[in-house]
């Protein structure tokens, strides 16, 4: 997995209505809270996006800098495959 910087963090959070949490940050374990207490996964960066331009900067950043994206859903599947 590629990494990214704190400076392109800064320009995503600048080109984004809605909230860029990061771990250890207050917000950020709430974020990332599931249904299924089995699967704790701690992605390394969490967009909560405010519309659909925040979800087009999100999917772009992810593309532009080589990352993995994942999208919360709001399925219910014990495995986790629907999350």
């Amino acid at each position: 997995m590629n990494t990214v910087g704190v400076s392109e963090m800064q320009e995503l959070q600048a080109a984004i209505r809605g909230s860029l949490l990061l771990p250890g940050e207050p917000q950020y374990d709430d974020a990332r809270r599931i249904w299924n207490a089995m699967i704790a996964k701690r992605p390394a960066m969490i967009l909560r996006c405010a519309g659909a331009a925040d979800v087009r900067a999100g999917v772009n950043f992810a593309r532009e800098h080589g990352l993995p994206l994942a999208v919360r859903g709001g399925g219910h599947n014990i495995a986790g495959s629907a999350l």
